[in-house]
């Protein structure tokens, strides 16, 4: 029994090396295509930034613990943690600052203390809602708003797929009038990516203050937009003459 399976392998082995060898023989298709496609984000990025300032750079710290502390708190009330959102701190830095004379001598003047924090959640309808909320708790910068889509690995595959039977059916349409066919797949290469709208703020402390003050109560106005996914695909056939 062992002898008969030992020789069906040998054989079939045989089989796909001369089938190989005969591909080889008859050349190759390169097939490169692109694809994209827009998808709905589902989820939004943003980073806030504590900024402050004193002559004592302990002062300075402890500021902006106090105001970095204010915000965390009044963030962590809004996420939802079991769907994936989060809050971290991304920079804390500790700068000293220097001002220079007509002789290039340097005074110190004090400190400047930054603690970034970014958001992640996965409900772009509360973007306004997280803005306005940080601008009462002592930011005094927003930057980097990016929207995101949580499924974007599911997409890119599918993507990926759709381009995988229109490089086959493109090769096979090329190789029709030349009386040959596709045998197999020598190589394969992917690649996809994603790009969204990216909204940058550049506000000041005075300008948030005024916002977070405004009497009518309005949310900031954000427009998500579209996320669109960018997939490559470059396919390479063993080919052979059509059967007859």
């Amino acid at each position: 029994m062992k002898k008969i399976l030992l020789n069906t392998f040998v054989v079939f082995l045989i089989m796909i090396l001369s089938n190989l060898a005969f591909a080889l023989d008859n050349g190759t298709i390169n097939v490169d295509l692109q694809g994209t496609k827009e998808i709905a984000p589902n989820a939004f990025e943003l980073k806030f930034v504590v900024e402050t300032k004193n002559t004592d750079a302990k002062k300075a710290m402890n500021e902006n613990r106090i105001s970095s502390e204010s915000l965390y708190n009044a963030l962590k009330t809004m996420i939802n943690s079991s769907r994936g959102d989060y809050i971290k701190t991304t920079n804390y830095s500790v700068v000293p600052n220097y001002e220079y004379n007509s002789k290039g001598k340097s005074t110190l003047k004090g400190y400047t203390v930054n603690n970034s924090v970014i958001v992640y959640v996965k409900d772009i309808n509360v973007v306004s809602k997280f803005i306005d909320k940080a601008s009462e708790h002592g930011i005094t910068q927003i930057d980097n708003l990016s929207f995101k889509s949580s499924g974007y690995e599911s997409e890119c595959d599918a993507l990926l797929a759709d381009l995988s039977l229109k490089a086959q059916k493109r090769a096979n349409k090329i190789l029709s009038p030349l009386n040959m066919q596709i045998l197999t797949v020598k190589t394969i290469n992917t690649a996809c990516s994603a790009s969204s709208p990216r909204t940058y703020f550049r506000t000041n402390k005075a300008l948030l203050s005024a916002s977070a003050e405004s009497a009518d109560g309005a949310s900031t106005p954000i427009e998500a937009g579209v996320t669109t996914l960018n997939a490559n695909l470059n396919l390479t056939f063993y080919i052979k003459p059509k059967t007859k």
